[in-house]
């Protein structure tokens, strides 16, 4: 076990452990058998059938995390399944945050949040293989769309399908299918989304008008 939940969970008081074990899908599999462990250590008494119904919840839940084939995707709550409450948690912008503003606001856009979340990971240089994913990606979508003849726009099937490489494919390679985390707030990100989408269109009306 991590020395860090060893030592968060001997900083709280018994009431505050047994509150966390009593709500313990809110919480990391870590947190929860840490808060076991130091009410074991300070005197407090499991019954065997306490504890068998702890276990199987955090393995339930380490296993239900780990589920393939259950992406976040526009209209799926599949997303939640690793999302908690736990202050030791990793705060990500969520799975379906990182698909929704890709398709919403473009790959590139998508890819930056995705970033910032792998770079609290463990291994925070692979940030740069999603970033350089996302500007090529975009630089390929510009391209495609000038040397159309058509007067189609390709522009949503490319959002669709960048939203999803991120989401399906860096995702789960980089953060891993069963990573839980707290969500991080996307009010700032939002805001900024809005207002570049508001200027694209803003010169794609002007330029136009010319």
């Amino acid at each position: 076990m991590d020395l860090k939940f060893e030592v968060t969970a001997s900083a709280k008081s018994d009431t505050e452990l047994l509150d966390t074990i009593e709500n313990r899908q809110k919480y990391l599999p870590e947190t929860i058998e840490a808060s076991v462990a130091e009410l074991k250590y300070r005197g407090h008494t499991f019954t065997d059938e306490e504890l068998k119904v702890i276990n199987e919840d955090v393995a339930a839940h380490r296993e239900n995390a780990n589920l393939k084939g259950q992406r976040g995707g526009l209209f799926t709550n599949n997303f939640k399944k690793n999302i908690i409450e736990d202050p030791d948690a990793p705060a990500f912008y969520s799975r379906r945050v990182v698909y929704v503003f890709a398709f919403l606001f473009s790959t590139l856009f998508g890819s930056i949040l995705l970033a910032m979340n792998i770079y609290k990971t463990d291994k925070p240089a692979r940030m740069l293989w999603v970033l350089l994913f996302g500007v090529a990606y975009t630089a390929f979508e510009i391209i495609v769309g000038e040397n159309m003849h058509s007067g189609s726009s390709p522009g949503i099937l490319f959002s669709l399908v960048g939203a999803v490489i991120l989401e399906s494919f860096f995702w789960n390679q980089f953060i891993g299918n069963a990573t839980f985390y707290r969500t991080r707030p996307i009010w700032v990100p939002l805001i900024i989304g809005i207002v570049l989408l508001g200027l694209i269109i803003w010169a794609m009306f002007y330029g136009k008008t010319d």
